[in-house]
């Protein structure tokens, strides 16, 4: 018997990610054997994922899977994972926007799509979260376009832009764009002792703000420079409005928790920049359960967060002086400014309506291949986690 099975596998960049592409009719349908499959593929779980494709990062430990629409006002399905690292963890919870932009770009070049330019737009149902999202890409010579001067920090030089859709993703967790029905709650934190201001809001992707001064730190701080009793903090926040908004208690990565502070200045996460507070409207950081804090910011995360700064009385509209809109939000992260227009319309008490959600990423084809899969860890018993 042969003890490996062979996969053919895309690798793409999206953004500021990395994730392994496969086609739908590759990857298992039954959910544990699927569950085996991915933590096999990505040789997890292990720190260093070191006899799979992992990255041995939360932003190149992710996985899409593309498959024909299954509705009709779109052009591909994509279902997004995130495959835990040191935990057999493997999570359907949410829609990566880093990852997302890339999607369009796969679809032109494995002919899902046909090609119109100078540019085409593809209709991606994400079915993680039940939305249309929506790419347009830069096309010439009947491809995708991989050269161009868009920029996207965290990403080193220039590529074709990416345009990115999202303003159909109010309430892609909860199906409310304020969850808890209104723009600021107050959660006990244990180690605080004390009640603190929070804001949840859900589009693109459901977060949790939280100040940053409020945990005692100024929130220009950069990945490994938190104490673990920040993340515990954040994480019991977390868990508070998982159960205030009925969300699955199996979850590990909902709602996003997103430390907020003022603009200030600060040195990013490579060393050779200093992102002036003149650049930005806030800093804002994402961090996880069990100590981990986004190197960039998540697509997903930055839509929530730019609608999140037009709604009056929320972390990120104190933060930045003013709810008014529409505009292009600018988010300090710990790789440089991240731009993103948004416009919200209020129609009067704690009623908001998002009108309109772009962003621009850059995206690029870096590796076809085949994966080989032991076949032992596809028939192994071991537990892991779905969610």
């Amino acid at each position: 018997m042969n003890e490996q099975i062979r996969v053919p596998v895309t690798l793409m960049r999206g953004g500021t990610s990395k994730a392994v592409f496969l086609s739908q009719h590759d990857v298992p349908t039954d959910p544990q054997a699927r569950l085996r499959f991915l933590l096999a593929l990505f040789g997890s779980p292990d720190v260093r994922q070191i006899d799979g494709l992992g990255g041995a990062d939360i932003l190149t430990s992710k996985c899409a899977i593309i498959g024909p629409p299954s509705r009709p006002d779109a052009d591909i399905d994509y279902t997004f994972v995130q495959i835990g690292i040191d935990q057999p963890t493997v999570s359907f919870e949410i829609v990566c926007g880093n990852i997302s932009s890339a999607t369009g770009v796969y679809a032109l070049q494995e002919k899902l799509v046909p090609v119109q330019e100078p540019v085409t737009t593809v209709r991606v149902h994400n079915t993680n979260t039940g939305k249309i999202l929506r790419m347009a890409v830069q096309c010439a010579d009947g491809e995708p376009r991989v050269e161009g001067d868009s920029e996207v920090d965290g990403v080193p030089g220039t590529g074709a832009e990416v345009a990115l859709d999202y303003s159909d993703t109010s309430g892609s967790t909860t199906g409310k764009l304020l969850p808890t029905g209104q723009a600021r709650d107050w959660v006990h934190v244990s180690k605080l002792g004390r009640e603190i201001p929070v804001s949840v809001v859900d589009v693109g992707t459901a977060c949790v703000f939280i100040r940053a001064a409020d945990l005692g730190i100024t929130g220009t701080e950069l990945p490994g420079q938190l104490g673990p009793e920040i993340y515990e903090m954040a994480e019991e926040v977390r868990r508070w409005v998982v159960e205030r908004c009925n969300l699955p208690s199996s979850g590990i990565l909902t709602p996003y928790q997103i430390l907020i502070s003022e603009a200030q200045d600060y040195r990013t996460i490579a060393g050779d920049r200093v992102v002036q507070s003149s650049e930005i409207d806030f800093v804002a950081r994402m961090v996880l359960a069990g100590g981990a804090m986004h190197k960039a910011f998540p697509g997903g995360g930055s839509v929530c967060l730019s609608v999140a700064a037009q709604i009056a009385g929320t972390i990120p509209a104190e933060a930045r002086g003013t709810h008014a809109g529409p505009t292009r939000i600018r988010i300090g992260h710990p790789s440089g400014v991240l731009k993103i227009f948004a416009n919200v319309e209020h129609g009067g008490g704690n009623d908001w309506t998002v009108r309109e959600v772009h962003f621009t990423r850059t995206a690029r084809r870096l590796f076809d291949g085949t994966a080989y899969v032991r076949r032992s860890r596809l028939e192994a018993t071991g537990e892991g986690t779905l969610s």
